[in-house]
């Protein structure tokens, strides 16, 4: 409560400032004086910038700035706030909720793709918010074949990346993009612009690192970096028409292996469809490491339509990432033009509390079942999160206001449209909520969580408080929020105090 306390002191001070006379009466008038960049529905190319990476969520801001310094972003929030227009932060606009248009129309969109900036030094990277993990990843390599932990998807931004947590396959051995982050550069409500560390405003460094999208525009990151590893060995096997029972065995087996025999260095996967299933990873070492680490899991694994396409595959760091993206390059373009049209859930599942065979066979049945005359094609990939070493684990709980320290798999659920394109059918939400409902509803005793950063804009913000941050983490949330933004100038449907 001491820092909570020093924090608002500061704050005070920055409130009492003295109010300047200005001639506009209209927020684009004010983003005029303050020479913001910015642009509006008039703007010939404003269709084309607020169009969103999933095309099911299509929201129209009041405007849209696209600012160039911390001033400009510090005007920008100030203006915003003197007309009582809400406020959100677009980083790399790969929300699979739009969040960073708003979650819904009528926001004021701060774009922060022209914050590209990079540099090293020490082995901290400080990195703008405007970043892509793609771009990330290639220049701390190229410039000391350094590294941190991220997603898989290069267009990804690194704000909303890092800000709700920021899981990859280099997690269980580094932990999420915001256990790495030690500083941050902000712009606050008042549009006074703060740094936040353990050892600067600590309680807004807390609440940034797992709901940082309702406190502020973060601006600058700065990264602790890793040695990228010198080798790194794939893996993939197939399974082939595996019934049910097989499909079930899997889970269990990698449930089982992953929870207590799974090193730090292996990363661990299940995907599939309707046509596929794989269980395929990553050891961030030699293969010969990746045999021993292995061994355990492929014991315990079914052999029945069991086939290795990939028996382990030696590979550098970089094109490593480069092949979990299927080949795609990671090295982004300024106007990102990726989209797709999808509804996504997730479920987060404890580690002292594993799914037990039933359940996974009633998920299975319901996808052998319901699945095959889904509406909307989909997927689901089913991530080893937690477990024996997991760095994810390493720290305690209330570190951070990412709360899922204890957790032991992820499960993304990703449904799409028919050709990638709106509509997206109104029947594949309940499809979709019938997968999630085959596992939380069937193991009821069981307390499921969500991933923010597969964020679901279908829960009520008191559901998604609850599955994302839980009760506890609420308290403090809810305590900062009203020390750095009392008037809720940053917010979202499903923003803290929305």
């Amino acid at each position: 409560m001491k820092c909570l306390t020093l924090l608002a002191a500061a704050l005070s001070v920055a409130h009492a400032a003295p109010s300047l006379v200005h001639r506009h009466t209209t927020l684009s008038g004010c983003l005029v004086e303050s020479q913001v960049p910015y642009i509006g529905s008039s703007s010939t190319n404003w269709t084309e910038v607020i169009e969103p990476f999933n095309l099911r969520a299509k929201y129209t801001p009041v405007l849209l700035a696209i600012p160039e310094t911390v001033d400009q972003v510090s005007k920008a929030v100030k203006c915003a706030a003197q007309y009582g227009v809400k406020v959100q932060a677009r980083g790399g606009g790969h929300s699979y909720a739009a969040m960073g248009l708003g979650g819904t129309d009528g926001s004021f969109v701060v774009d922060m793709k022209k914050f590209k900036s990079i540099t090293l030094q020490n082995d901290i990277a400080t990195v703008g918010a405007g970043v892509r993990v793609g771009d990330l990843a290639t220049y701390l390599y190229n410039n000391g074949q350094r590294a941190i932990p991220h997603g898989l998807c290069p267009g990804i931004g690194i704000a909303g990346h890092a800000l709700h947590g920021g899981f990859g396959m280099a997690s269980r051995m580094w932990g999420i993009t915001l256990d790495n982050i030690i500083e941050m550069q902000v712009v606050l409500a008042d549009g006074s612009v703060v740094p936040a560390s353990a050892s600067s405003n600590p309680d807004l460094f807390w609440a940034l690192r797992g709901a940082g999208s309702s406190y502020g525009i973060v601006t600058y990151f700065k990264l602790i970096t890793k040695p990228a590893p010198s080798v790194a060995t794939y893996y993939q096997y197939n399974y082939y028409h595996p019934s049910i029972t097989i499909k079930t065995q899997v889970i269990m087996a990698m449930q089982e292996f992953g929870a207590t025999l799974a090193p730090k260095e292996l990363a661990l996967r299940l995907f599939f469809d309707n046509e596929t299933f794989q269980v395929y990873g990553v050891y961030w070492g030699p293969k010969s490491g990746w045999k021993k680490a292995i061994a355990p899991l492929l014991t315990r694994l079914p052999i029945a339509g069991r086939v290795p396409t990939a028996p382990g595959e030696e590979k550098q760091w970089l094109p490593t990432l480069v092949h979990l993206n299927n080949g795609g390059q990671l090295e982004q373009p300024l106007e990102y033009d990726m989209h797709a049209t999808f509804f996504a859930k997730s479920i987060v599942t404890p580690e002292d509390d594993l799914l037990d065979f039933n359940t996974v066979k009633n998920f299975f049945t319901y996808l052998a079942t319901v699945g095959q005359v889904a509406p909307v094609n989909w997927w689901v990939i089913y991530d080893l999160y937690g477990g024996v070493g997991s760095q994810i684990s390493a720290p305690a709980s209330s570190a951070t206001a990412y709360a899922h320290r204890d957790s032991l798999f992820t499960i993304q659920i990703y449904s799409i449209a028919p050709g990638q394109l709106p509509p997206y059918p109104q029947a594949g939400y309940p499809f979709v909520d019938g997968i999630v409902d085959s596992i939380t509803k069937y193991q009821n005793q069981t307390v499921f969580k969500a991933y923010a950063n597969y964020i679901d804009p279908t829960l009520t913000k008191e559901q998604a408080w609850d599955l994302y941050y839980g009760q506890e983490h609420m308290v403090k949330l809810n305590k900062v929020k009203d020390l750095v933004d009392p008037k809720r100038v940053f917010w979202n449907p499903q923003a803290i105090r929305a």
